[in-house]
């Protein structure tokens, strides 16, 4: 039987809080990253930034498990480019709320994952690839 003292159990409750920090910290740095791409990259038509309607950058979700991740149409949405910023923001948010509801003590693994219907159109067809660089990027 091995007796363990209430301080290597505060030691190691203290490395778990910090290693949970870190791995949030990542995820963030990661949500940060994919908002920007979807934002600046440019695709195969030369057209800068991945953003047409909102519904592609208003898809990213950050999951585990079976959770539902967003999925926004384009279909009948104004394609207007003017409020770039207020969907990054609003998408970020989306994000980091996803981030804060995690229980990194219980979860093996996220996913971030984009759920519009024309993802594979924006990601293939059109050429941004935003996630072909997250990989790079984060995986390198």
């Amino acid at each position: 039987m091995m007796k363990i003292n209430k301080s290597l159990s505060t030691k190691l409750d203290q490395i778990e809080g910090f290693a949970e920090e870190a791995v949030e910290d990542e995820l963030r740095e990661i949500a940060d990253t994919a908002i920007y791409l979807t934002l600046t990259s440019v695709g195969n038509k030369g057209t800068p930034g991945a953003v047409d309607t909102g519904a592609y950058i208003s898809s990213f979700s950050i999951t585990y498990g079976a959770g539902r991740p967003r999925g926004k149409s384009s279909r009948r949405k104004r394609r207007d480019r003017t409020d770039l910023p207020q969907l990054g923001q609003a998408a970020m948010a989306d994000l980091y709320s996803d981030i804060s509801k995690l229980d990194l003590s219980t979860v093996g693994s996220v996913e971030l994952r984009n759920n519009s219907p024309h993802a594979y159109q924006v990601e293939n067809k059109h050429g941004y690839f935003i996630f072909g660089q997250l990989e790079r990027i984060f995986n390198g």
